[in-house]
């Protein structure tokens, strides 16, 4: 395994991260015992970084990795993330504070090394369905960042990050704040446009470089959805990205299963050798820090580690990749 630091923190951690979330429902759906061999079969490989949020399970993936962590007296780094709802705009400081406390519970933790705002971040606030904070909420007086601030000043977490979800352009009012020390970062094969350029009219979001922009700030970068919600993997299907929600604008499930045949076709690749191509594309950006996988089952984790050291992808089929990016995949559509 392979390691790298997180922008400018001097925190060391695998290159190959264990992502709790509920697109591999192993930390929230499945068997303890599977559970428990996972992280620790993880934490043989070398693996060191976990990153977990209350809204994975409801609490119910910190709650499992809290536990089994202790069980196994194994102190990695770990990463949460809380999410705001509209009832904290009144004192988002107050309810940033509150959602930090209680992750620390349910992780039955003293501290964690990095907390990360899991809410979208807009140019407006969203009220609807999907509740959205905008740069203000986040970075001004009383916001989330304050917040933040005090529970570092508290000794209970170490850094600062956010979901890069939401318009690139309140994103990026939050890298320039210099208020972050890491950010989740939307980065794969089918839309690279964080660390990659792409034509103007793009269908997928546009993230506008934001991880050169970030890197520029001193922050590190934990890559989410490398694989696109399974569309990179031998088996589709079990992605979780059937689930009808789309994480990032422009990269709709369906769709990316035809991004995806086009990747494949220019890569020359099948299978696992798929799955890989896509874990090695993300850890080729030196920007990022950490790629962060779902598992499902120790031979994922085993299949996932074996790309850390791993050259890049050869530079003729990376040359044909690009020209799919220029060209929008061929304006695929469905």
């Amino acid at each position: 395994m392979q390691y790298r630091t997180i922008g400018q923190t001097g925190v060391r951690v695998s290159e190959i991260g264990f992502g709790c979330g509920n697109n591999a429902v192993l930390m929230v759906n499945a068997p303890y015992e599977d559970q428990v061999k996972a992280v620790r079969h993880a934490l043989d490989q070398g693996i060191n970084f976990f990153d977990t949020a209350f809204a994975y399970g409801l609490g119910k993936s910190e709650e499992n990795l809290g536990r089994i962590l202790n069980e196994l007296g194994a102190n990695p780094v770990i990463s949460t993330k809380i999410r705001l709802e509209a009832d904290a705009v009144g004192d988002v400081k107050a309810a940033t504070i509150r959602a930090v406390e209680a992750g620390l519970k349910r992780l039955n933790r003293e501290r964690v090394d990095f907390v990360q705002l899991h809410t979208r971040v807009t140019l407006e606030r969203g009220m609807d369905k999907r509740f959205s904070l905008v740069p203000k909420d986040v970075v001004g007086p009383n916001g989330v960042i304050d917040g933040f601030k005090t529970m570092r000043d508290r000794g209970k977490v170490g850094h600062f990050g956010f979901s890069g979800l939401g318009d690139p352009k309140a994103l990026h009012e939050l890298v320039d704040s210099g208020e972050f020390h890491g950010f989740q970062c939307y980065y794969n094969l089918l839309n690279p446009s964080a660390g990659q350029p792409v034509p103007k009219d793009f269908s997928a979001l546009d993230y506008g470089l934001i991880l050169d922009r970030a890197a520029a700030k001193g922050m590190g970068a934990f890559v989410i959805r490398v694989l696109a919600s399974g569309a990179l993997t031998s088996n589709p299907g079990a992605g979780g990205g059937g689930s009808g929600q789309t994480l990032s604008p422009g990269s709709d499930y369906p769709l990316d299963l035809q991004r995806a045949e086009k990747i494949k076709a220019a890569l020359s690749v099948e299978g696992k050798d798929l799955t890989q191509a896509a874990i090695r594309f993300g850890l080729m950006n030196q920007k990022v820090s950490t790629v962060l996988v779902g598992f499902s089952n120790t031979t994922h984790i085993d299949e996932a580690v074996a790309c850390s050291g791993m050259p890049g992808l050869p530079d003729e089929r990376m040359a044909k990749v690009r020209k799919l990016w220029e060209t929008d995949f061929e304006r695929v559509k469905i």
